[in-house]
């Protein structure tokens, strides 16, 4: 049995949690999640690897305990910004600066594609658009408790944004979604490169890249709620012709 340095077990325990979890999510945010392994965690922790498994089963239950570890400042962070949006149109925006804002506080880009390079399209669409998963599809190359959490995670998050574009869209969110997501995750990628420079990216870098991508989403509100509704404009002006 390896020595005990802490004054008990269980701050021996906590300890050596703190590592594994340190280590965790160094991998993810360098590597990805297809990185993480349990020897890489083993050798970033400063661990034997059997000694890891008395932590954690496997890597799926590693990202759950590090999502675990985030989601409450993530919530409530865009829990506050929301409560202040009304109409759809300010919800989308108040989505996309909370999130990029996030980002800049304290790199949680990555934790929004832990799972998004899923190759399967159900567990995709179900965190992405609030689907639910088939009773017969529960397990996709993850463990029932990690897939959950990460549906709770992803729907939680993505639920606010799939739900004013649906407002906006009605039938059609998907398009709203996707395009959205997409310039919030690389306004997110403008913000780590920041931090990759060296050092703690300056606030006014970060301010200049959040106003940026929040105008470039208002301009995607803008231009796909104008499509929408064309189709109405279009039939009410063959009503006035008949």
């Amino acid at each position: 049995m390896p020595k005990i340095e802490e004054a008990s077990l269980d701050e021996h325990r906590s300890r050596t949690l703190s590592r594994i979890l340190t280590a965790t999510e160094r991998i993810l945010r360098t590597s990805g999640r297809r990185g993480l392994t349990m020897a890489a965690v083993s050798r970033g922790a400063g661990m034997a690897r059997n000694s890891l498994y008395r932590y954690a089963a496997d890597t799926d239950q590693l990202c759950d305990m590090v999502l675990e570890a985030h989601l409450p400042v993530w919530s409530t962070s865009l829990t506050q910004a929301l409560s202040q949006a009304h109409t759809p149109q300010e919800i989308i925006l108040a989505w996309t600066r909370t999130n990029l804002i996030q980002a800049g506080h304290h790199g949680h880009s990555w934790l929004m594609n832990l799972y998004a390079d899923s190759n399967d399209t159900q567990f995709r669409d179900s965190f992405l658009y609030g689907q639910p998963i088939a009773p017969d599809q529960k397990k996709i190359g993850s463990t029932d408790r990690t897939t959950g959490a990460m549906v709770d995670f992803h729907r939680q998050v993505n639920q606010p944004l799939i739900d004013a574009w649906e407002s906006l869209r009605p039938g059609d969110a998907r398009t709203g979604v996707e395009v959205t997501r997409g310039i919030v995750q690389s306004g997110m990628r403008l913000i780590d490169a920041l931090a990759m420079e060296g050092g703690e990216p300056s606030r006014d870098k970060v301010s200049r890249i959040v106003e940026d991508i929040t105008k470039s989403t208002q301009a995607v509100v803008e231009t796909l709620s104008a499509e929408q509704t064309r189709p109405h404009q279009r039939d009410r002006g063959k009503d006035n012709l008949s």
